[in-house]
């Protein structure tokens, strides 16, 4: 089971008693998420039927773009990725954020809760549920929550500035899927730790061999789709961990999708974190997705 926090809707207050509306006119209410069992947020579900449905009934706002924020654990960044999402929705009243925490253990989500419960916008909402699924479990969630004609994803403690959303909406008029490019910009990876950039320089190579992905960057943590593109892609999806994203693009260029590149860059604040890559782990770990994928192709379970 999961939970969205949001404020009371306007059709909740019409029904509502004098008393009841007193009471919550200030107050955010956390409802059950009771698609977080939906066929769709299950692996390899394709249950795309439904999930129309559930995108008809969150569908509070005609906004033009969701914007889904994974989080884990990030309760030391997570009042800056706030404060920075506040700001910009502010001058994007048809953009919508959805954070969605993974299970986290700290006091990520307390603070978002907090955070919310004072701000005054309903375009941004938290989506939570335990346990910690994987990212990809958390943007396949945001994806389900989102009523926008566009959804894109972006780490939650802003490796990439959301400045380069307005590039990806851009691009996303000729393309279906969007692909954030650190190597398409002198410097775009300036910021990355340098495990990091080794790991991924080895999993793009490994990517082209295996899956014959002719894409130099395809681990940035930025990412846009036409939401009717993006509702096909997720259903097929398996892999809800490190390699989701690939398995994604995979399955993009598999359906014949227009897949295009903006170049992108990391935060220069982003070089300060501390880095979670195990070289040697991850590394296999990440080869063992790329074999699987390549498997679930074979064995038709992409079909």
């Amino acid at each position: 089971m999961g939970w969205l926090l949001r404020k009371p809707s306007l059709s909740w207050f019409r029904q509502a008693g004098w008393k009841q509306r007193c009471q919550a006119k200030s107050v955010w209410q956390w409802e059950p998420l009771a698609f977080a069992e939906h066929p769709l947020l299950q692996q390899g579900a394709s249950d795309t039927v439904a999930y129309d449905r559930v995108q008809t009934e969150r569908r509070l706002k005609p906004y033009k773009v969701t914007v889904v924020l994974p989080i884990y654990n990030e309760q030391a960044c997570i009042n800056e990725t706030f404060d920075a999402v506040l700001e910009y929705a502010r001058y994007h009243p048809t953009y919508q954020f959805i954070f969605v925490n993974d299970g986290s253990v700290d006091q990520t989500q307390q603070r978002l809760e907090s955070r919310l419960a004072h701000c005054q916008t309903e375009q941004m909402t938290l989506a939570s549920y335990t346990p910690c699924r994987g990212k990809g479990h958390a943007v396949k969630t945001g994806v389900a929550l989102g009523a926008g004609d566009y959804v894109c994803f972006l780490d939650s403690d802003l490796a990439y500035s959301l400045d380069h959303l307005d590039r990806l909406l851009d691009e996303l008029k000729e393309a279906d899927i969007v692909i954030g490019c650190r190597n398409l910009l002198p410097g775009g990876a300036k910021g990355v730790h340098p495990t990091r950039r080794l790991a991924g320089r080895v999993f793009n190579l490994l990517s082209q061999w295996i899956l014959a992905l002719n894409f130099s960057d395809m681990q940035a943590g930025i990412k846009g789709f036409r939401m009717q593109t993006a509702r096909r892609l997720f259903a097929k999806q398996v892999l809800t961990g490190f390699s989701f994203d690939v398995e994604l693009v995979y399955l993009a260029k598999k359906q014949g999708c227009q897949i295009g590149e903006i170049p992108v860059s990391v935060s220069m604040h982003h070089a300060q974190k501390t880095s979670n890559v195990h070289l040697l782990k991850d590394s296999l770990r990440m080869l063992l997705d790329l074999f699987r994928i390549r498997y679930y192709d074979m064995t038709k379970r992409y079909d």
